[in-house]
């Protein structure tokens, strides 16, 4: 980590360190630390790689594979109705896109394609395309995505300037090089083609900033810079529609201007950086007070998996709870993931594992957390 991913610029010291191992966004550790690097240049933050990168895509990298409807909550209606996530990205790229009738689409970085099928069911008259670097998904994409527009490992050299339109979701922020990996997108597009990206805003989500795979924390300069460094120019950055994470548009454009360094982003990113090191204080002194009572965790992703990793052995933890139907009778480190309706009544203790900017407004929600006598773990103050 000696030089900016972005824009090449010198880094300094890293602005967060934390000792191996660290966890993944697929709730996995590895046996490397963690380093978080602010390039005052560009505003871009940036990870060290993992080691064998190649072969933990493409083969230790299962996302959404546990059943074939598997996805990932990304909210509970009022009525409690469960909105899941590539439904929703599907609804903003539609939005965000200019797709004529009959555009061919790709979706790079597809993983299972979710995303792009839920497209194709209010859009059957767009053209699908998938390119991955695993075959574990090939099965999901047989069916509705012709065979000659799949991929794998390699971009087939016959899709140069192919698509209307190429979409990758929650990739840019995993890959080791990601002006290369724009400007490979930027080769498959037609002169008009437009690109949509999407990655975790590591300010509003701050768990982003510790994720061992996510080697790439965006903001809007550094991704703007970015798009310039591959030849786009960026069009939209919505941060709102998917809280916690940005959705960018970008058409072609070489000599596109590049955006102005935002000396806030960097203090923000540095504050997000120790948020980690302050909460890691608090869950130790938190576990060694409450040593030998009965906990579970609410929520069982990232948040929730971390917090186990740090107070697992000093906590009985019990169980974890998630809203999302398809966790039901599925296990994390070896716990049930149950309902939180299903909280057994000897827990006395739950630790908070969701974003800390948006976990009490979601608890507040959830009756039996407001139970008698049950007394709450956050990650912040």
């Amino acid at each position: 980590m000696t030089c900016c991913r972005v824009c090449g610029a010198p880094l300094g010291a890293p602005a967060y360190e934390a000792q191996a191992p660290s966890m993944t966004s697929i709730m996995t550790l590895v046996s490397v630390p963690t380093q978080v690097f602010v390039c005052e240049t560009c505003n871009h933050v940036q990870s060290p790689d993992l080691p064998d990168i190649k072969a933990f895509y493409d083969t230790g990298y299962r996302i959404s594979l546990a059943s074939e409807n598997h996805d990932q909550l990304f909210a509970v209606a009022p009525d409690g109705t469960p909105i899941y996530r590539t439904e929703h990205q599907a609804n903003i790229a539609l939005r965000l896109l200019n797709l004529p009738e009959g555009a061919s689409l790709l979706d790079y970085g597809a993983a299972k394609a979710t995303t792009l099928r839920h497209m194709m069911r209010s859009r059957p008259d767009l053209k699908p395309a998938v390119f991955d670097v695993s075959t574990d998904y090939t099965a999901a994409w047989e069916g509705w995505v012709p065979e000659d527009a799949q991929a794998t490992y390699d971009v087939p050299d016959e899709w140069a300037g192919r698509f209307d339109a190429v979409m990758s979701h929650f990739v840019l922020e995993h890959v080791a090089d990601p002006v290369p990996f724009l400007k490979v997108i930027h080769g498959l597009l037609k002169p008009d083609g437009q690109v949509l990206i999407s990655v975790p805003d590591s300010i509003a989500n701050p768990g982003d900033m510790i994720v061992a795979d996510h080697l790439n924390h965006f903001n809007v300069p550094s991704l703007s810079r970015a798009f310039a460094e591959a030849g786009f120019a960026m069009d939209v950055c919505d941060a709102s529609s998917f809280p916690g994470a940005f959705f960018a548009t970008a058409r072609k454009a070489d000599g596109a201007a590049k955006a102005k360094v935002d000396a806030g982003i960097a203090t923000l990113a540095s504050e997000a950086c120790g948020f980690w090191t302050d909460a890691a204080k608090r869950l130790d002194a938190a576990a060694g007070d409450l040593a030998g009572r009965r906990a579970a965790i609410y929520g069982a992703g990232f948040y929730g998996a971390w917090i186990a990793s740090r107070v697992g052995e000093k906590v009985s933890v019990a169980t974890f709870l998630d809203q999302n139907p398809n966790l039901k009778g599925s296990s994390m480190f070896d716990r049930p993931v149950v309902p939180p309706a299903d909280l057994p009544d000897e827990v006395d203790v739950v630790f908070v594992g969701l974003n800390p900017k948006k976990a009490r407004a979601i608890v507040a929600q959830v009756p039996v957390l407001q139970r008698d006598g049950l007394e709450l773990v956050w990650l912040d103050a």
